[in-house]
């Protein structure tokens, strides 16, 4: 994951205080278009400078050709109010095991899926297992990706309590390993627009955290009754149904 910065200087009378309340709404439509990840970017201002530090998939995801009509919008005003021009520069890279984005030329089929913890692209290539940035693909909704986003974060949120054990673990979980939880509905209405987008098979992933029992590789699938056991296991994956988009692993809940 690359760290960006993002900043500009304001030989400006124009409050700061306000450029920087637009330099949040740049960072908000940034994230919207698929450009950075995880809504977690430092922002201060320093003297005349303001800045902020998103993460991204790819060196390149802040270039000017991934924008938005949104992002050009902003960045056209904020450089307007501080007489400048706004600077971009990668700064590092984290230093966790990041697998990088996906260079495929075409993917077998995409993965819509996600974690209380990740801030990848929530659209896994199903080829090669990385991450697929999401201005690469036809835009889903008002120049942007936000239906997508907000299935992410809504998924992120169940993980979160089902991981914590405290509040609301079984209802959490239920929306993420039940085929017709509101959160798997939204989800597979998102996989089957992508899907009409892109003419890429794309599948929902749902969570598995049933008991574990001695045919659970047996079972078929939740939503048709048929077989879905891979012959192989396909990266984490143990079962895949072609006909209901979906996919899954063995539980770990032995």
């Amino acid at each position: 994951m690359f760290i960006q910065e993002v900043s500009i200087e304001v030989n400006s009378e124009y409050s700061k205080d306000e450029i920087y309340q637009e330099f949040n709404l740049l960072m908000d439509f940034y994230r919207g278009n698929g450009q950075s990840q995880g809504r977690i970017e430092s922002q201060y201002i320093n003297g005349n400078k303001i800045a902020a530090l998103p993460f991204t998939l790819e060196k390149n995801s802040l270039a000017k050709e991934n924008n938005n009509i949104y992002v050009n919008e902003r960045i056209e005003k904020i450089q307007t109010l501080s007489n400048s021009v706004i600077s971009i520069k990668t700064v590092g890279k984290t230093i966790e095991d990041y697998r990088g984005s996906c260079k495929c030329e075409k993917s077998d089929f995409y993965i819509l899926t996600t974690n209380y913890v990740s801030i990848d692209s929530p659209i896994t290539c199903g080829k090669c297992n990385k991450s697929i940035p999401l201005y690469r693909l036809p835009i889903f909704y008002d120049f942007g990706y936000m239906p997508i986003l907000r299935w992410e974060t809504n998924h992120q949120s169940c993980d979160r309590l089902q991981m914590n054990c405290e509040v609301g673990e079984r209802w959490a979980l239920n929306q993420m390993q039940e085929i017709n939880s509101q959160l798997s509905k939204q989800g597979i209405q998102i996989t089957k627009k992508i899907e009409e987008l892109t003419n890429i098979p794309t599948f929902y992933f749902l969570y598995n955290y049933r008991k574990q029992e001695k045919d659970n590789i047996n079972r078929n699938c939740p939503n048709c009754n048929e077989k879905w056991s891979l012959k192989e296991r396909k990266y984490f994956y143990d079962f895949k149904c072609d006909d209901c988009r979906i996919i899954s692993t063995i539980s770990s809940n032995s």
